[in-house]
């Protein structure tokens, strides 16, 4: 069995920023346009209010990522984010101290995503459908343990004020929280055999099980990462607001997957990455805050980001043509080579990145 290892490269940064250079010039041309026409929007408090804003959907796009990158898709990251929030709140309520709820908040995530993985790698379901079920089951354990109420805490420790609405060193907390993140995420899918394993997925699931991947458990993982993602991002909204609500995660399995695929991951699996994820979260939020500058209306931005969706998709369509394109011309050398043709294409799909 191959053992899927990245050596790193010195040029690293350099190649992060050449592979997502379209993600990254999109995000600059528009930051460039707000430069010109609404200038308000480089104040201080505002670009620390687009910080905040870009949090939460970002925690949650990246642990979105590792899912898309293996090929299948996790629609229950809102109602997992409602549940742990709530959870929360009634652990603290009741008497649990704060440190431990977080934690237990994010077992509760952890395990819901285990569930979906369960449901995609074991029976063996469309993640689409597993995904949708867990989705209306999860928000009606959320419904029904509050009776459909939200549930109010003390959240004046430093933990919440971190996590929530604090600032360290002129930074929002919850933004550091979603720098960390995004590091711990670049690093795992570029340095760990596990990264190679769900580019090697993605790409072909019936290759890389023949290549030795251990596609089950690779998968149960990835559905477990975005859990926890998403229960931490339940974590931040409750320790912002102060209230688990029930509802809190409305859209936020749309944006974390707009944030993906504007990224440049595709939502065919194999391709993409979490630096194009950050770059992704951080345009919709910039988007989202231009559009209240401008007071366009909330009904009117979910129809320009139906539009940013629609065109960041047809970008990432051109991306993945072209690197597939470059990867038959290297599959003949390696073949002659003797080397595993699958897992070598997931080492440079990786390295890619």
């Amino acid at each position: 069995m191959s053992t899927l290892t990245a050596t790193p490269k010195p040029q690293f940064i350099v190649g992060r920023l050449r592979n997502n250079w379209m993600t990254i010039a999109i995000f600059l041309i528009v930051v460039i346009a707000v430069a010109v026409f609404v200038p308000t929007f480089f104040q201080p408090a505002n670009l620390i209010n687009v910080a905040r804003q870009s949090s939460i959907v970002g925690v949650v796009a990246i642990g979105m990522t590792f899912v898309i990158l293996s090929g299948g898709i996790d629609l229950s990251v809102g109602s997992i984010l409602a549940l742990s929030g709530v959870s929360m709140a009634m652990f603290i309520n009741a008497g649990m101290i704060p440190g431990v709820a977080v934690l237990m908040a994010l077992v509760i995530g952890v395990a819901s995503g285990i569930v979906n993985g369960i449901g995609v790698a074991i029976l063996k379901i469309q993640p689409f459908i597993v995904t949708l079920a867990t989705t209306v089951a999860i928000l009606g354990i959320a419904l029904r343990v509050t009776n459909g109420g939200p549930q109010s805490f003390d959240n004046a420790g430093a933990l919440f004020n971190f996590l929530g609405s604090g600032n360290v060193l002129g930074l929002p907390g919850p933004f550091l929280v979603f720098v960390i993140i995004s590091i711990i995420g670049m690093l795992t899918l570029r340095y760990f055999a596990f990264g190679r394993y769900l580019y090697a997925i993605g790409g072909s699931p019936e290759a890389a099980r023949l290549s030795g991947v251990p596609t089950s458990q690779t998968l149960i993982i990835a559905y477990a990462v975005s859990g926890l993602a998403a229960g931490l991002a339940g974590v931040m909204t409750a320790s912002r607001l102060g209230v688990g609500a029930p509802t809190a995660g409305g859209l936020a399995n749309l944006d974390a997957i707009t944030a993906v695929v504007i990224g440049g991951t595709s939502l065919m699996g194999g391709t993409g990455g979490a630096l194009g994820t950050v770059f992704g979260a951080l345009l919709l939020a910039v988007l989202s805050n231009l559009m209240n500058l401008i007071g366009i209306s909330p009904f009117d931005q979910q129809i320009v980001k139906g539009v940013v969706i629609i065109l960041a998709v047809l970008f990432a369509m051109q991306a993945t043509r072209k690197k597939i394109s470059d990867r038959k011309v290297r599959r003949p050398a390696r073949l002659r080579s003797g080397k595993n043709a699958t897992t070598s294409e997931a080492d440079d799909t990786a390295l890619d990145q």
